[in-house]
């Protein structure tokens, strides 16, 4: 599950049969003190118990205190669910090797785009292209400052939508194609030398 908390997600188990409702239960009472939680990805496993303590193993210098939330970033930990031999159900109708592929690729963008790199500075700001009124201002070479918070292009495109209630069905976003600087797609957008 996401959070309110700019990544921050919460990772845990629960049996199929009561999904529905253990979700419902996050949703409207928070975890651990963080409210906002939402429905991100969930796959049902054989060996559950044994996955969930490899997730927490592999993660552990990300995490929480005691709790089960990490500060992780969305797109690797349902990289990770995806390998796992298993049923997604949520969200529904999910191809795992296209999504995995298509999170992959995601990944690979995103860690290789700088505002930096295409000439954008500290304090400069960029417009998202579905909603004009939407700007960030960068605030580093791979993020930016929007609702007086720090993000990434991904999460943070992936909030928008979720916010507008638009999501894609894969739930992936590459960030830099849905933003532009003074007309111009991100992504589209050379790299200065």
């Amino acid at each position: 599950m996401t959070t309110a908390v700019s990544g921050l997600i919460k990772i845990g188990q629960t049996g199929t049969a009561s999904f529905q409702e253990r979700m419902r239960f996050l949703e409207a009472n928070g975890y651990y003190n963080v409210s906002g939680l939402k429905r991100f990805f969930a796959i049902e496993l054989e060996d559950y118990n044994e996955k969930e303590n490899l997730l927490k193993e592999i993660f552990n210098k990300h995490r929480v205190g005691d709790s089960e939330l990490f500060a992780l970033d969305y797109d690797l930990v349902r990289q990770l669910l995806l390998s796992f031999d298993g049923k997604v159900i949520y969200p529904k109708d999910v191809n795992k090797e296209k999504e995995f592929d298509e999170v992959s690729k995601a990944r690979e963008q995103g860690a290789r785009f700088s505002f930096y790199k295409k000439g954008i500075k500290n304090g400069e700001e960029i417009v998202f292209i579905a909603d004009k009124e939407i700007t960030a201002k960068v605030v580093g070479e791979h993020e930016v400052e929007y609702g007086e918070q720090i993000w990434k292009l991904a999460p943070l495109t992936y909030k928008i939508y979720e916010q507008k209630g638009e999501l894609n069905k894969s739930g992936a976003y590459q960030g830099a194609a849905y933003w532009q600087y003074k007309g111009k797609r991100l992504r589209d957008l050379p790299d200065i030398n």
